[in-house]
């Protein structure tokens, strides 16, 4: 298997010749105002990307960007959701063939297999996280969930995860444009969380994502971390991670064993 860190929380799977395309977004102008404004260049891949298998963990814009499903979605490529986004899915302007399935519910092919499983979004909109397992390496992507008490259950229950894709930025979010109160509580996972659940999920290696891309907004504040941070927590909870730049690929010397 081959990794490669993409823009924000998106992820690309090389696994037994076939592209897999976890949350992956180019345009993330509909949420500027939300998120702010990229402190650096995008990572564009979508030019040189077809996917055979597009998965998402929900559909606010920084995880769902449909014209790039359109575009790097292989005619025969499939789309995989989580069943409980059908409703939303099926008002969508495009019409994308999708195999929809549920929590804990298991699709295989190609020698890889594929599993939506628990997860928290922070304010209260479906969302699901990743399991996709080939070549004898397992993946978890958290896709922006905050901290929940299953992580117990699924570290238990879904054996040798070898990486741990985890949101870090513990961000607090000020929506009452939109009719949500305002809450301190952070709505997905802050560093310290994340070094918690990958050691809940017996994940061999952390890579946190979900951090550090936009400028400081006024609605949207995250916790910043630092080496401090990671050194710190990384010792605490006996875990090992990595930090990935966007754009990079995960180097053989630091696969995990």
């Amino acid at each position: 298997m081959k990794i490669q860190k993409l823009n924000w929380a998106g992820v690309k799977l090389l696994i037994s010749g076939k592209t897999i395309l976890i949350d992956a977004v180019e345009d993330f102008s509909a949420y500027k105002p939300v998120l702010g404004q990229p402190k650096v260049d995008l990572v564009s891949f979508s030019d040189d990307t077809k996917a055979d298998y597009i998965i998402f963990t929900h559909l606010h814009f920084d995880h769902f960007d449909e014209k790039l499903i359109a575009k790097c979605l292989k005619p025969d490529g499939k789309l995989l959701i989580y069943a409980a986004l059908k409703p939303l899915v099926d008002n969508l302007r495009a019409n994308f063939d999708a195999i929809f399935l549920e929590l804990e519910e298991t699709y295989a092919e190609d020698g890889i297999s594929f599993k939506p499983v628990f997860a928290m979004d922070g304010i209260g909109d479906i969302q699901s996280s990743w399991i996709v397992e080939g070549e004898g390496t397992k993946v978890f992507h958290g896709g922006d969930t905050m901290w929940h008490n299953q992580f117990w259950r699924l570290g238990k229950e879904n054996k040798d995860i070898d990486y741990a894709f985890l949101p870090a930025n513990g961000v607090t979010v000020n929506f009452t444009m939109i009719g949500l109160e305002y809450s301190p509580v952070v709505a997905s996972l802050s560093i310290q969380q994340a070094f918690v659940a990958a050691k809940l999920l017996h994940a061999k290696c952390l890579i946190p994502m979900h951090y550090g891309l936009f400028e400081r907004a006024p609605y949207y504040v995250p916790t910043n971390f630092g080496t401090q941070d990671l050194v710190e927590w990384s010792k605490k909870m006996e875990q090992r991670y990595l930090l990935l730049e966007d754009g990079r690929y995960l180097e053989a010397e630091e696969m995990v064993e």
